[in-house]
């Protein structure tokens, strides 16, 4: 009975436990749901009021495999990262030739300039790195070697420029070493037109040696035997076929080869954040101030070079077809990223559209503030008409500077920034060198007067001296100017 009574108690104490542990389970349940409705619901009306404040969220996206550290990440969208909205100050602009590339990179120049950031221009005293080359990274000016690290731990540092934005030849790896993780933008324009610009803007109807009657066009005549006189020409060699693939990296062996074509353009289409077209040039702005996260006074621009209209070549059908065939490469490249605009117009949403009609009220605006009074001067070597500024306020000057004016304002700057690195360093060697000599001279000193232990009544560092050992000392401290404010005791 005993036995019984006592298995009895241990059963039902056991159920108690047993019990309890389901009513402790029971309530972290319910807590852990009341919690969770909270966090949905505090996290709607957060939500909600971001939307009402700031109209529609902005984000911009960076590749997964570039960590930029001064944004605040948000969460991971597939294989990109989605970060919060904030100014973009880390951009490479792979300037084209006769793509509208001047326009764009005085935009990127002046929101650098005005803002104190770091350029890498090149080396020598050029608007261009190098044209028949790959870029290198020893093309840039003041470029220090520094050793990079690419894993996590050693994410926080940072090293290069700011801003890159002068006539270079494509090469990823040594632009990466210039600025680090920094956003890709580059220009492209309808193969036709750019190869007609080029042709008048290299003269290569003169360095061809093209000779026509007043009424045949040089194109007409150059598409006659396109191989002889493109060797013949030298300045502006790399742009008489395929100019803006041989821009963005692409070997001039491999223009005849579909599959290296499609090929290259894969791989831009993966590495470039954004392409401007020229023919939709303020449409790729609005796109680029979203990518940049910028305002809208940012991205304003005024014509500055404007071709004259007595040298512009007619193109017919049949010529345009000409062009289309020797710059086949030019023209995929060019057809796939028009697609891919219109296909991020479209992603942008309704807004564009209004955002797109704003700026180009704006545009008007600025333009007849900062244009009036202006002059027009001509440019007879590459027949362009240039505007010289008429209103000399900071804001129009700023609006008005040619790109080469902001290279050499840059170059200006670092120079002078350099100069006060090297006098301020050499000071500071100079007043250590010149320490170390006065503390020598005390030192040896006070290792003279220690020496001898004849009777004194004066102390020093613990050593007795003489009355003439102390005069001595007086000497040579007021030679080398450091006076004695040690207190003497007399006898």
């Amino acid at each position: 009975m005993v036995l019984v009574g006592i298995e009895a108690k241990m059963l039902t104490s056991a159920q108690e436990r047993h019990l309890s542990c389901l009513d402790c389970l029971a309530r972290a349940t319910k807590r852990l749901r009341i919690f969770s409705s909270v966090f949905i619901v505090c996290s709607l009306i957060f939500s909600s009021a971001i939307y009402l404040n700031s109209g529609t969220l902005q984000f911009n996206q960076v590749h997964l495999v570039h960590t930029i550290y001064n944004r605040t990440t948000t969460q991971l969208v597939g294989t990109r990262r989605l970060v919060e909205c904030a100014p973009v100050q880390r951009i490479v602009f792979l300037k084209t030739h006769k793509t509208a590339g001047t326009s764009i990179g005085t935009i990127l120049q002046r929101y650098g300039y005005t803002r104190n950031l770091s350029f890498a221009i090149p080396a020598k005293d050029t608007p261009v790195f190098h044209c028949c080359r790959y870029f290198k990274r020893t093309d840039v000016y003041q470029y220090t070697e520094q050793e990079v690290q690419f894993e996590p731990e050693f994410g926080n540092q940072t090293w290069g420029f700011n801003m890159m934005t002068s006539h270079a030849v494509y090469s990823r790896p040594e632009m990466d070493a210039v600025v680090q993780d920094g956003l890709y933008v580059t220009s492209l324009r309808n193969p036709v037109d750019q190869f007609e610009s080029a042709f008048v803007y290299f003269d290569m109807m003169k360095q061809a040696k093209i000779t026509t009657n007043n009424n045949t066009n040089p194109l007409s005549v150059f598409f006659t035997n396109p191989e002889k006189y493109r060797k013949r020409i030298r300045y502006g060699e790399k742009q008489v076929q395929n100019g803006q693939m041989y821009d963005l990296g692409f070997q001039s062996q491999y223009f005849s080869d579909p599959f290296y074509i499609r090929y290259k353009i894969r791989q831009l289409e993966r590495e470039f954040d954004l392409v401007i077209i020229k023919e939709y040039f303020d449409e790729s702005l609005i796109l680029m101030k979203k990518l940049f996260c910028w305002e809208m006074d940012d991205i304003l621009y005024i014509p500055k070079r404007i071709r004259d209209s007595g040298f512009r070549y007619n193109i017919s059908e049949n010529l345009r077809q000409n062009i289309r065939e020797w710059n086949h490469a030019d023209v995929l490249l060019y057809e796939h990223f028009n697609r891919t605009l219109w296909r991020k117009i479209e992603e942008y949403g309704a807004e564009f559209w209004q955002e797109l009609d704003a700026f180009r009220r704006r545009i008007v605006d600025v333009t007849s503030l900062c244009e009036a009074g202006s002059q027009i001067i001509k440019d007879n070597v590459h027949h362009m008409n240039i505007i010289r500024l008429g209103n000399k306020t900071n804001f129009c000057r700023n609006l008005l500077r040619m790109d080469g004016e902001y290279t050499a304002l840059i170059r200006k700057r670092m120079q002078v920034k350099e100069w006060r690195n090297t006098k301020r360093n050499t000071s500071i060697s100079d007043l250590n060198s010149k320490q170390q000599t006065v503390k020598g001279n005390i030192n040896s000193t006070k290792s003279k007067l220690s020496t001898n232990n004849s009777p004194i009544s004066d102390t020093m560092n613990g050593k007795r001296i003489t009355r003439v050992r102390k005069k001595i000392f007086k000497k040579i401290v007021k030679k080398i100017k450091k006076p004695v404010t040690k207190a003497v005791r007399k006898p």
